[in-house]
């Protein structure tokens, strides 16, 4: 059996040990991360998942009053204070939640930084920096300095800083606390990416289960102990049972057409009865699906409720058949785009998001710098691919501006919103689960 990159053998730490104060931090524990593995520390502040992390980034190693720290079966407990700055240097790479950047160096230079603690001259550095900033699209801010940059793109640098000396182990310490929706996701993939595609040892700490989604060991931790271990494998097991029945045995009648109509209904009916949106659904449904055509879908909504209609005046009842039909379309051209994107998953889509920019905006009066602009249709490209969900896109548009959001205001945020999922009901899951 292949020896694990970290183990941990009965570590017991302590804070302020023998005083008043002392905190019991980390109590017996024992784990064992394979060569390539993609773990994270999962569980809430004080839990003692940084001081873990700290113990395999070899920065507390002396104050560990108990058990074995062995990193590719090494006690770091032995290493002298040299050796110990070594590792730190070429073994480990840390990603920090504040960044940690040096704000009176340039991206170029904080990404270079750790190769001059191993003597590497500043020509050579330099153009290795530029490689990993040009992996991570950073080349073009080279030369400004972290205040000058959004918080997603501060994580980029951290990132790339992380890999200067090309170490195997990357800790990842809540790297995704100061981050919007938009950039945590992007910060996930890149770590996904490193393990992947890099075969790099990833370990995370989170309190946020949403972001254990690439992780291949959760390790569950609580006050101080070890509570549980969760592979990967049998997560998804679980995920999948349970998502197939619900789908299958609690929703069988539920189909793309009736997702869209329910969503569509509730947008469109707004201050309606129960009664009267059920009912419009119902009518919808049949549109939607090609059993009724347009002329007989508006006199079911101009006809009166006590008469089988929904009751609607003519002129709104028209109104809402245009924005329908709108939506028909609209959901044609989405469905062509999908289909491309199962054959190529890498198929730009700028021309299109600024398509779909223009008419989730077509009532809007308002005027977007273009800063606010490329912020919107990142969002819009993240939801189409599904990499953020709902909830995390109307947080993106209305983030404000110096949050590094859209700063939209909640109305237009929820119409865009709903017009948009509108068109992409029940598409996420036939393509992408």
């Amino acid at each position: 059996m292949p020896t694990p990159l970290v183990k941990l053998e009965n570590i017991n730490f302590y804070y302020n040990r023998g005083l008043p104060s002392e905190v019991h931090a980390l109590k017996n524990i024992n784990l064992e991360i394979e060569r390539g593995g993609y773990a994270a520390f999962f569980g809430p502040s004080g839990c003692g998942k940084t001081t873990l992390t700290y113990l395999i980034g070899g920065i507390e190693t002396e104050n560990a009053d108990e058990g074995h720290i062995l990193i590719n079966n090494r006690d770091l407990r032995g290493l002298s204070k040299k050796e110990l700055a070594v590792y730190r240097q070429i073994g480990v790479g840390i990603i920090f939640q504040q960044f940690n950047l040096l704000p009176s160096l340039s991206v170029l230079d904080n990404v270079a930084l750790p190769m001059a603690f191993l003597g590497i001259t500043v020509e050579r550095r330099r153009k290795e920096a530029m490689k990993l900033l040009d992996r991570f699209n950073m080349t073009k801010y080279a030369e400004r300095f972290p205040s000058e940059l959004s918080g997603g793109q501060q994580q980029r640098v951290s990132i790339a800083r992380a890999l200067a000396n090309n170490p195997p182990l990357i800790i990842a310490d809540e790297p995704l606390g100061n981050l919007d929706s938009e950039n945590a996701n992007k910060a996930l993939e890149f770590l996904k990416e490193l393990n992947e595609k890099d075969g790099r040892t990833i370990i995370m700490v989170t309190h946020e289960s949403w972001s254990l989604r690439d992780a291949k060991t959760i390790f569950y931790l609580k006050d101080g102990e070890m509570i549980k271990k969760e592979e990967s494998a049998k997560k998804e097991a679980v995920q999948k049972t349970l998502s197939e029945h619900l789908y299958h045995n609690l929703f069988p009648e539920v189909t793309p057409e009736r997702l869209m109509a329910r969503s569509l209904s509730y947008m469109l009916m707004r201050g309606f009865s129960g009664k009267e949106i059920k009912r419009f659904e119902l009518f919808l449904s049949k549109r939607l699906s090609g059993e009724i055509d347009t002329p007989t879908f508006i006199d079911f909504l101009d006809s009166p409720f006590k008469d089988g209609g929904v009751g609607l005046w003519k002129q709104r009842a028209n109104k809402i058949a245009l924005t329908v039909e709108d939506l028909v379309e609209k959901r044609k051209e989405i469905e062509d785009l999908y289909k491309e994107l199962e054959k190529d998953p890498e198929t730009p889509l700028a021309e299109e998001v600024a398509k779909i920019r223009s008419w989730l905006l077509e009532d809007y009066r308002g005027v977007l710098s273009d800063i606010q602009i490329v912020r919107f249709d990142e969002a819009v490209e993240d939801r189409f691919r599904n990499i953020i969900s709902p909830e995390n896109f109307i947080q993106v548009l209305e983030l404000s501006r110096s949050s590094f959001g859209v700063g939209l205001a909640s109305g237009t945020v929820r119409t865009a919103s709903e017009r948009l999922e509108a068109m992409l009901t029940g598409k996420h899951y036939q393509v992408f689960h």
